[in-house]
């Protein structure tokens, strides 16, 4: 089970990485006029909670192994909610011109969560 959590981290942490460095070569390189600050709490937050919520999931997935991905669901909503909530109360601007820097992280940390969870399902008996 901790295996499990150190494999999902560092491949979270990698994937994050790589497609953080990507993110800011290509924002200097264009030399777009975008906050770095934005693009810094979009990233740390969904690091974080993908970290906590896939953790978590990880952790009781032997328990609740016929839930997986109805708890894997419910905790994408809430994470939309979190991240919507924290933005509107930062004052971060949320127009069409900046969706992309909240919408990248999002995805990388969707997909390696995607991947763990599948790993997960397919080790399971049901």
């Amino acid at each position: 089970m901790f295996n499990d959590l150190l494999k999902f981290s560092f491949f979270l942490f990698l994937a994050a990485g790589a497609s953080y460095a990507l993110h800011y070569t290509t924002l200097h390189f264009f030399e777009l006029d975008v906050p770095l600050e934005l693009v810094n709490f979009a990233y740390k937050f969904n690091i974080g909670i993908s970290l906590l919520f896939t953790s978590t999931t990880i952790l009781i997935s032997d328990k609740l192994k016929d839930q997986l991905g109805f708890i894997f669901l419910i905790s994408g909503a809430v994470k939309i909610g979190i991240f919507i909530y924290l933005i509107k109360s930062s004052g971060f601007s949320t127009d069409k011109s900046v969706f992309l820097h909240f919408f990248i992280p999002y995805m990388v940390c969707v997909l390696v969560e995607i991947i763990y969870i599948i790993k997960i399902l397919n080790r399971a008996n049901f």
